[in-house]
């Protein structure tokens, strides 16, 4: 099989992003039976048709919107891959999952500079507090597989637009400031 099409397959999280997954679809499948329990006493109570009961017909829209996302979320639960981060595999020569990346974003339409840093993280593990970055999400997207020096130029992100510049990739979050 080739490598590149089963790695854009895959979905990469760490342990956390695993158990939070898990967390969801449980959530999740709970909102469901609460739902399919509901649809069931309004279907009871007037019929199934909509113009008699809009109440049923509201609630097969939420079962079948719910059902729509638990697939989502156990098709993601198939395609998973665990990933450990540490200090000892963090990628510095380019950013990738698990490094630690200082990035200096110029908007272009006020030129002003915001500098951040980000570790970033697996699928949907995005923790602000913690500065966790999924490597799913717009910005991470925009500067994967970069180098120090690299410039990712006119992204949009929202309905602004910046050039991105990784200035540094840290070997670790204390040596980056953002604490063990």
């Amino acid at each position: 099989m080739n490598t590149n099409i089963e790695a854009m397959n895959n979905v990469w999280m760490t342990q956390v992003g695993y158990e939070n997954l898990l967390a969801k679809i449980a959530e999740k499948e709970k909102e469901y039976d609460q739902v399919r329990d509901h649809r069931q006493v309004a279907f009871e109570l007037s019929g199934d048709g909509w113009h008699d009961n809009p109440e049923f017909n509201r609630m097969q829209q939420l079962e079948a919107n719910l059902n729509h996302t638990l697939k989502m979320l156990t098709d993601r639960l198939e395609s998973l891959k665990i990933i450990e981060i540490s200090d000892l595999n963090r990628n510095t020569q380019q950013v990738e999952i698990g490094s630690i990346v200082h990035l200096r974003r110029y908007d272009l339409a006020d030129d002003s500079e915001q500098e951040e840093v980000w570790e970033i993280r697996g699928f949907d593990e995005t923790d602000l507090n913690q500065k966790h970055l999924a490597y799913n999400a717009p910005l991470a997207e925009k500067v994967m597989h970069l180098h120090v020096g690299d410039i990712a130029e006119e992204v949009q992100i929202g309905s602004r637009h910046f050039d991105i510049e990784v200035v540094k990739l840290f070997s670790s979050r204390q040596q980056a400031g953002l604490g063990g």
